[in-house]
C-alpha cells in the first residue's frame, strides 16, 4: 500500500505537469501518441519495429550510402551492430582532433536554451546574468541542429560509417532525427523535481527502436557527468518496468534486477564517443566540479511532427 502511495505521489505531479504537452503532441501526430503510450512494452515495441520495417518496403539492406566518405575509418560496422542487438552499447568510437576543436570553437560562440527551454536563451559569456535575470539555474544548456551553421557537425551526420550502422542496426532506411550539443554544469545544489529525471535511471520512447551516437567533447571523469547504461536492458526488461507508466527507477532497484556488472559507467578524453539505444535503462551523473559538453547525433525508424 506505501509503494502505491509513492507511486502515485510521483506519478501525478508529472502528469499534470505534462498533460498538456501530451496533448498537444497528439494532436499534431496521432502515430507519435500510438508509439509512445504502447513501445514502453516489449512485445508491442517489437509489433511496431515490425510494421515499421513494412512501411518502408522498398529498403534493401544494402542500401548505397548517399555519403560515401568516413572519418571513422578504423571501427568495424558489424562488430557494433553487434554489440548494440546484445548490449545496447558501444563503446570506442573517436572523433578526430581536428572536428574536435572546431566543434569546441563553434560551441563557444552560439546561443543555449537553458534546460532545453526557448524562453531562457543566453551566451556562455552572459550565462550567471541571465540566470539572475531568469531567476533558475542552468543545469543544462541545448543548441539543437547545429549542423546548419558547423560544418564539422555536418561531417558526422553524414559520415557513411554511422549511417551504415545505424541502417544495419534499424533494419530499415534510417531517419537522421536531430543534432545537438549540450552542456551539463555543476549546480552544488539538489537538483528540482522537474529535472531530477535525467540523473536517474530512465529509458526513452522516441520511437519504436532508434540510437543515438554520443561524443564528449570535454573530458569526463567521474566527478564531470558520465553517462551510465544499463546493458541488455533494452531486451531483458523487468515487467513491472514496462508496465508503470513512470520510467524512472533508483540505483539499488535497477542493481538489484539487472545486476550491478550490467551497469556501465562511460568516462574518456575529449572525442571518445559511443553508441546506444535509448530503450536502455540510463542515465547522467550530476556533474561536481566541471562542465561537460556532449554531442549527440540521433538516427531512428520514424519521423513524427512533434
Amino acid at each position: 500500500m506505501s509503494n502505491l502511495i509513492q507511486y502515485y505521489r510521483v506519478f501525478l505531479p508529472k502528469f499534470k505537469r505534462r498533460c498538456l504537452k501530451y496533448f498537444s503532441q497528439i494532436l499534431k501526430d496521432p502515430h507519435w501518441f500510438l508509439m509512445f503510450f504502447t513501445s514502453r512494452i516489449k512485445i508491442f515495441r517489437d509489433v511496431g519495429i515490425y510494421f515499421s520495417k513494412k512501411k518502408q518496403y522498398f529498403f534493401n539492406k544494402n542500401i548505397e550510402i548517399k555519403y560515401q566518405k568516413t572519418i571513422f575509418e578504423e571501427i568495424d560496422p558489424e562488430k557494433i551492430v553487434r554489440s548494440l542487438r546484445e548490449d545496447g552499447l558501444y563503446c570506442g568510437i573517436y572523433l578526430p582532433q581536428k572536428i574536435i576543436q572546431e566543434i569546441l570553437a563553434f560551441s563557444s560562440q552560439i546561443n543555449y536554451w537553458g534546460n532545453a527551454d526557448p524562453r531562457f536563451p543566453f551566451f556562455l559569456e552572459n550565462q550567471d546574468r541571465e540566470e539572475k535575470k531568469f531567476q533558475c539555474r542552468f543545469i543544462t544548456g541545448h543548441h539543437f541542429n547545429p549542423s546548419q551553421n558547423c560544418p564539422a557537425i555536418k561531417t558526422i551526420e553524414n559520415d557513411s560509417m554511422l549511417w551504415k550502422i545505424a541502417a544495419e542496426y534499424l533494419e530499415t532506411k534510417p531517419v537522421l532525427v536531430e543534432s545537438r550539443i549540450r552542456w551539463t554544469f555543476p549546480i552544488g545544489e539538489t537538483v528540482d523535481e522537474p529535472f531530477r529525471g535525467v540523473f536517474k535511471f530512465h529509458y526513452d520512447l522516441e520511437d519504436y527502436r532508434f540510437i543515438k551516437f554520443m561524443f564528449y567533447l570535454t573530458d569526463v571523469d567521474e566527478l564531470s557527468c558520465p553517462h551510465s547504461c544499463v546493458k541488455g536492458s533494452h531486451n531483458h526488461k523487468k515487467l513491472s518496468h514496462q508496465f508503470s507508466l513512470l520510467r524512472e527507477r533508483d540505483d539499488q532497484e535497477i542493481i538489484d534486477y539487472y545486476g550491478r556488472d550490467k551497469v556501465q559507467t562511460i568516462y574518456g578524453q575529449a572525442g571518445f564517443g559511443f553508441v546506444e539505444d535509448f530503450y536502455c535503462f540510463h542515465k547522467a551523473t550530476l556533474p561536481v566540479y566541471r562542465d561537460r559538453l556532449i554531442l549527440e547525433v540521433k538516427f531512428a525508424m520514424n519521423k513524427y511532427t512533434v
